[in-house]
Order: C-alpha cells, then sequence, then structure tokens
C-alpha cells in the first residue's frame, strides 16, 4: 500500500483544483480568485513543482488533499479517500470503526425505510396528493417508517442496533420494544455534502401533531453545518454559482421537481453563518425565496446578514402572501420563473426605493452595509447613498448598527424562561405585548431591544431556533415566571397575531 507521501506524489495538485475551480496559468505556476474569501483579484496560487496551493489574501494553504476537505467540507481523512478513489490508488486507512458504523446504519436504515415505501399505499397516495413524482422520490430517496419491530430485526442482524441507538433516532423503551421517531410517516434523508446519510426529517400523513419531526443532533448530524438537498444541488450550485434558499423539505423537492436544481434549505432552523460559509464554497451569490408574510420578512432579515458575512451577493424574492416555492411552482411555474429571472442584487433594489424617497429602504440599506465583508464594495454602497441624501459619508459610517451586542466573554446567560419569551416575541412578534412588568436581566433586554428594532442577527440562533411540543402554553409559562405581578391575564394569541401581521416589517414592543 503507498503512503501518504507516496499518494501525493501521484495526484496532480492542477488536475484535482482545476476540477473545482478555474485556473489560469502565470509562468510556472497557476492563479485563480480564492474559493474561500471574497476575491476581486486573484490571490490564489497553486505550485505544481511543490504540489501545494497558497492564497495571499486569505492565508489558507496545502496540498491537494487539504483543498479538496475544504471545499467539501469533510474532514482530511475522508478528502484523501476521495482522492485515492478517484486516481484508482489503493489505500488503507486506520479509521475508527465506530465513526464508520453510524455512517453503515445510517444507510441501512434509509434503505429499509425506501423499500418500506414501496409497500404504503397510504404514503403513495399522500405523494401522489402533493404531485410528488417517482423521479423526486427516487432523487431524494423518500421512504416510509414501516414496522419498528422489522427494522430492529434487521439492524439487530447486522450488528448495527446499538450503534444506531446513539443516534437517538430509535428509542430502547424496554428489554424488546423500541420507539422509531419516524414510524407511521413519510421519511426525508438528510446527506451531507458527500452524499452520506446523517439523518431523517418525518412528515405526518394526515393531521396527527406534530407535523414534522426530525432527527436529534448527534456527533454525525449538527443542523448549523448542513443543508437540506445540498448533496442533490452540489453539481449545479457549480454550474450556476447561485444558490436558491428556501425553507422546507417540500420546497426543495419542489424546486428540484420543476428544474431548479441548484436550490437549497436551512434544516428547520433560521439560515446560520455556519450554512452561508458552506454555501460560500460552491456559489457567489443566493436568493432568498421566502413567503411574503411577516414570518417570511422576518426569516429574510435574520438570514441576509449571514450571506454577506461570507461575501456573497444577495437576492430577494418574495412569494404573494399565503404562498410557499412548493404551493406556488405547482400553480404557475412560469410565474415563477419570472420572478426569479428579474430579481436584482439586493442593494439594487434599495438603492431604487431610495431614489424614491422610501425612507424605510435608507434604513435597511444602512443595515444591511454593516454586514458586507468586502469593505471596497461597501464604501461604495455608502459613497452612493451618501450622494442620493446628501448625507455625508462620515455621517452614514457612524450610523451604521453594530454587528455585536457584547463579546463572548462579556455574555451573560439567558434563563430557560427569558430564552422562551425571547423565542416567543421573535416567532410570533407580539407588538402590544406589556413587558414593563416583567423581570429580564440586562442581556435579556438588549436581546429584547434588538428585536423592537429589528435587529434579528444579535438574537443567539439557540433562541430563534428554539422548539417546543406545545410553545404557546411555555410562553404563558415563562410569562407567568417573569412576570413582577401576581396575576397575569390570559394571552389572546390570535389577536397578537392579528397585530403583529398589521406591522411585518419592524417589531412595535411597548416598554
Amino acid at each position: 500500500m503507498p503512503s501518504l507521501r507516496e499518494l501525493l506524489k501521484k495526484v496532480d495538485i492542477v488536475d484535482v483544483i482545476s476540477s473545482y475551480i478555474e485556473l489560469r496559468q502565470v509562468g510556472n505556476n497557476y492563479v485563480a480568485r480564492c474559493p474561500f474569501h471574497q476575491d476581486d483579484t486573484p490571490s490564489f496560487y497553486v505550485s505544481p513543482s511543490r504540489g501545494i496551493f497558497k492564497c495571499f489574501g486569505c492565508g489558507v494553504g496545502g496540498d491537494a488533499i487539504k483543498f479538496v476537505s475544504m471545499y467539501e467540507n469533510v474532514d482530511y481523512k475522508e478528502a484523501l479517500l476521495k482522492l485515492a478513489q478517484k486516481y484508482k490508488i489503493p489505500l488503507k486507512l486506520k479509521s475508527s470503526k465506530e465513526d464508520q458504523r453510524v455512517y453503515v446504519a445510517l444507510q441501512r436504515v434509509a434503505d429499509f425505510y425506501h423499500e418500506e415505501l414501496k409497500l404504503s399505499k397510504r404514503a403513495f397516495e399522500y405523494l401522489k396528493e402533493r404531485r410528488i413524482s417517482s423521479w423526486a422520490v427516487n432523487r431524494f430517496f423518500l421512504g416510509y417508517g414501516g414496522e419498528t419491530s422489522k427494522l430492529v430485526k434487521i439492524l439487530r442482524g447486522e450488528g448495527l442496533l446499538e450503534v444506531y441507538e446513539k443516534t437517538s433516532n430509535l428509542n430502547r423503551l424496554d428489554e424488546e420494544s423500541y420507539r422509531d421517531l419516524f414510524k407511521n410517516r413519510l421519511v426525508i434523508p438528510i446527506r451531507d455534502l458527500g452524499g452520506r446519510f446523517i439523518a431523517f426529517g418525518g412528515r405526518s400523513l394526515g393531521d396527527e401533531h406534530p407535523k414534522y419531526v426530525n432527527s436529534p443532533e448527534s456527533e454525525v448530524f449538527k443542523k448549523r453545518y448542513n443543508l437540506f438537498g445540498l448533496y442533490e444541488a452540489k453539481e449545479y450550485l457549480r454550474e450556476s454559482a447561485e444558490a436558491i434558499i428556501v425553507e422546507g423539505y417540500f420546497d426543495v423537492i419542489s424546486m428540484h421537481q420543476e428544474d431548479f436544481r441548484n436550490c437549497v434549505a436551512p434544516l428547520g432552523t433560521s439560515l446560520t453563518l455556519e450554512q452561508g460559509e458552506l454555501l460560500s464554497k460552491l456559489v457567489k451569490s443566493a436568493v432568498l425565496l421566502y413567503d411574503g408574510d411577516s414570518a417570511g420578512r422576518r426569516a429574510v432579515k435574520s438570514s441576509v446578514p449571514n450571506l454577506l458575512r461570507v461575501g456573497l451577493e444577495v437576492k430577494v424574492v418574495y412569494l404573494p402572501e399565503g404562498e410557499d416555492p412548493d404551493s406556488f411552482i405547482k400553480k404557475d411555474v412560469r410565474a415563477l420563473r419570472e420572478l426569479l429571472s428579474k430579481a436584482k442584487p439586493l442593494h439594487e433594489e434599495l438603492l431604487n426605493k431610495v431614489r424614491k424617497g422610501e425612507k424605510e429602504a435608507f434604513e435597511e440599506l444602512l443595515y444591511y452595509c454593516s454586514f458586507i465583508s468586502d469593505g471596497i464594495k461597501r464604501y461604495e454602497l455608502l459613497k452612493e447613498l451618501s450622494s442620493l441624501t446628501n448625507m455625508p459619508l462620515s455621517l452614514l459610517e457612524d450610523r451604521l448598527p453594530k454587528v455585536e451586542l457584547k463579546t463572548k466573554k462579556e455574555k451573560e446567560e439567558l434563563s430557560y424562561h427569558e430564552a422562551v419569551f425571547l423565542a416567543g416575541v421573535f416567532r410570533f412578534g407580539f407588538e402590544s405585548l406589556q413587558t414593563e412588568s416583567l423581570r429580564l436581566s440586562p442581556q435579556a433586554l438588549e436581546l429584547l431591544q434588538a428585536i423592537k428594532d429589528g435587529n434579528y442577527h444579535l438574537l443567539p440562533d439557540y433562541v430563534k431556533n428554539l422548539k417546543l411540543f406545545n410553545f404557546e402554553r411555555a410562553f404563558e409559562e415563562s410569562l407567568r415566571a417573569l412576570s413582577l405581578s401576581e396575576e397575569l391575564p390570559p394571552i389572546d394569541f390570535e389577536s397578537l397575531r392579528e397585530a403583529s401581521v398589521k406591522t411585518p416589517r419592524k417589531l412595535r414592543i411597548k416598554r
């Protein structure tokens, strides 16, 4: 078996890197725009004689294996195996058998669910109702949670039962019985960038609650570092250099089915910075295709900063209220295609609105400027804004919103009840909620003010993405626990929701 050094000698680093990005020869070396940061002038160099790459802009460098590892977002060992396979070089590595067995178990369970789908008339009827094609079923390897005892028997027979239990998708109730999270549900597998199964989502086939269940986080599954549909979309993302970001599983599936195959979605959470970084290795721009209601607009304002921070150009397309990508594309695919084709970069849209005298667009553009990673681009935008408004450039720079509340060391931990309260305010936009009689820490008060100002980027991810079985009940209990008053009137959630819809752009919280 060849050693690592011998393998690197057999691998042509120019061939490897040029299969991901475009290289241009300059003398004995090759140059390109760096794929790991916003690079307007080529600062990424490849030396074939030394077998290394180096970016003089962001400082990253290494061998061909390191490049694949960084670009594909996989560990060094997996990148090494990929190259060995590509160049047909025999290689044997010492690896954690336990880690590999988890992936084997997840693959086996995905196979089981996929086979069970063929036996479920109810699941097929559901897919037919939602107009999901057989192509999409196979492309996304959809499945059905059949008999748990059958799954347990298969896993036990292959020696994978105990290792699969560690994912918490399957829970032991007693010596002989188990509970499968996805029993009687349509199962939507989630893969990492390399195509390995890492988790599942489950959709009820009727009115059962909760409507969706998802795999708990585990050693192989971290929501903030993965995107649904990324594996299926990656070649189209590289080809188009643009990602369409939607919110749900079926949004992605329906978009792919209609040939929008550069479409991905966060995993039931707000878009995270890590997901933005993942996309930035594959594309140069991103289109947020969200619902046009107040929740969709809040999601946009929460997501855009994390895309701008990693150097992506951002476009935003709002669908008619009451529509999501899954429903809209089935009604009028041409209209969706037209909406997407007419989408302009967000800063251009906002500048046009500023020219028309829209004050809100001015504030919004100033807000987003804070997150633009390219200092020159940020300066040029502020310069143009200064010209349009006759405001001095220095004044605009002073008015840029702060990006962080406090340093990590300065931040105080929120209590459970504070986190639930803030998550409720963020989620539902309780406009008329009285907060002056609540016992809140300085950190919670600052975050409440951030929501009031629409600065959703300042909210911790765990608050924005908090999941509770009965959110409304938990919110009431937290309000009661935080209240200085002994008596708290019952909350009319419907009235509060209706009030928040009237002010979708910014929340007004009475204090």
